[in-house]
């Protein structure tokens, strides 16, 4: 089982995703949030079942199950909560290691990015 916490920024909401792997290509994913759109969300992802290797790792957005169930349910498209899911099942999976992954900004909100 690989857990992963997400933290998601301005809107203060914390999600714990779960991911147990079914078989050696496929991970079931479970979630709690703070955020009732996460909540949809993991709902939905438990509706569709088990995310196969293919799921996890397809190239185009509009491929992915993940991606396209967090496009009708997150009214925030920056969320990182979708991406945190995929990282949760490559690792599952042994597709990739559990390291953090983090975005830091480096300027003060006074300040512009381009003067």
């Amino acid at each position: 089982m690989t857990v992963v916490k997400v933290k998601a920024g301005a809107c203060g909401f914390v999600t714990r995703i779960r991911a147990d792997k079914v078989n050696k290509r496929e991970v079931k994913i479970e979630i709690e949030s703070d955020c009732e759109s996460v909540e949809d969300l993991g709902f939905i992802l438990q509706e569709i079942g088990p995310l196969g290797m293919k799921d996890i790792i397809s190239k185009g957005v509009s491929l992915n199950k993940v991606f396209r169930a967090a496009s009708e349910k997150l009214p925030h498209s920056a969320c990182p909560v979708s991406v945190a899911i995929l990282k949760a099942c490559e690792v599952e999976l042994g597709l990739a290691v559990p390291r953090p992954v983090s975005i830091e900004f480096e300027c003060d909100t006074e300040n512009q990015l381009l003067s």
